[in-house]
């Protein structure tokens, strides 16, 4: 029989090269630098985490992302794909959400959830009309919640299984504290 310890249960950790916020690796998005030795460096975004070569790791939030192009760690292809992939992970973490009941959808339920403090982060599609936009983006203001404008209403909508949705708000804790870490506050 062995002697030797199980890593059971341990998640190995990473620190944002950006953030130096320290998370499970496999919540953060790992980008390589191939070729170090050679006249031509490469990198990429390795979506597997097995690529060989010198990794290193950065939040999945678009602060992050354009903070590490902002100082060159990455090149505009690499926060190109990083930006891809998170986009990516955010639809798959509104339909999660949207299974657990953590959403409301349209506008009628959202500004209730909003007025009664249920909503912790409010997503508006970005080919809203005028009107439906600035209505939400004053009512997350003057009710101080976080919001994003972002995707088409049909994708919004297919995304919780619904027809299409001009707004979108999250009344779960843990999945509006992961969007605000993903988009930041009010944009």
């Amino acid at each position: 029989m062995s002697t030797r310890k199980k890593n059971v249960g341990r998640k190995p950790m990473r620190k944002c090269v950006c953030c130096e916020r320290e998370g499970p690796k496999s919540e953060l998005l790992r980008i390589v630098v191939s070729g170090r030795n050679t006249d031509v460096e490469q990198n990429f975004m390795d979506e597997t985490g097995r690529q060989h070569g010198r990794g290193a790791y950065i939040c999945k939030s678009e602060k992050c992302i354009n903070a590490a192009l902002k100082e060159g760690l990455i090149d505009e292809a690499v926060a190109s794909s990083c930006l891809e992939e998170l986009e990516s992970s955010s639809l798959k973490l509104l339909s999660l959400a949207m299974k657990a009941g953590g959403i409301v959808a349209g506008e009628f339920s959202t500004e209730e959830a909003i007025q009664k403090g249920q909503a912790f982060f409010v997503i508006i599609a970005k080919d809203a009309s005028d009107n439906t936009t600035k209505k939400f983006i004053d009512k997350c203001i003057y009710y101080e919640v976080p919001f994003k404008i972002g995707w088409t209403k049909e994708v919004l909508g297919k995304q919780i299984g619904k027809a299409e949705r001009s707004v979108v708000a999250v009344k779960s804790i843990d999945f509006g504290t992961e969007f605000i870490n993903r988009f930041g506050g009010n944009e």
